[in-house]
């Protein structure tokens, strides 16, 4: 790999390690927000997902950033294990 390529890589690792920062952050955001603050967070958290998207696709090598991590549903204490979160 030349110099060139090399440092196109690994400006593209560092922005996906920004963008899982970002998406972590904006989770927890999520989970602390609510009513019209949280449909705000919401399409924060898409616009992430969009960029982390990008990012991949502009990789000459295909996959740059992980598949993010999702959560698993918790059960809600007020709505009970059988309803959705």
């Amino acid at each position: 790999m030349d110099e060139q390529a090399e440092e196109r890589a690994q400006q593209l690792e560092q922005l996906c390690r920004l963008m899982t920062v970002a998406q972590d952050l904006a989770r927890q955001l999520a989970d602390h927000s609510h009513g019209r603050a949280y449909d705000k967070v919401r399409d924060l958290n898409e616009l992430l997902h969009l960029a982390r998207l990008q990012l991949n696709a502009i990789s000459a090598d295909g996959l740059v950033c992980a598949p993010e991590r999702r959560r698993t549903a918790r059960p809600s204490p007020v709505l009970g294990p059988d309803q959705p979160v």
